[in-house]
């Protein structure tokens, strides 16, 4: 069952150029599997997986879009985003392949 998430609870970043989405949500429990997919619109990201999880992040909000500049064409090159779950410096990290472009 997908989870909506707040504005608040995502950030989207580009490093190094390499597009990165950090999720403030509980790491979910098949998080180790690596095996996610991202579908990126303006308006809407899903993060769908790891396993049965998935989470539905507004991208757009009063404030603007949240994304950075340059985001949706990093996220093109790379064929999809880095998803950092959970909180610290040993949160997991997977990469979500872009589908539905």
């Amino acid at each position: 069952m997908p989870t909506m998430l707040p504005p608040d609870a995502a950030r989207f970043e580009i490093r190094d150029g390499v597009p990165v989405l950090a999720l403030a949500a509980d790491v979910p429990a098949h998080a180790a599997t690596g095996e996610c997919s991202l579908m990126n619109r303006v308006t809407l990201v899903v993060v769908d997986g790891p396993g049965d999880e998935g989470f539905l992040l507004p991208r757009m909000t009063p404030g603007g879009d949240t994304a950075p500049a340059g985001w949706d064409e990093a996220v093109e090159r790379a064929g999809g985003s880095q998803v950092i779950f959970g909180y610290g410096d040993n949160a997991p990290l997977v990469f979500a392949r872009s589908v539905g472009s």
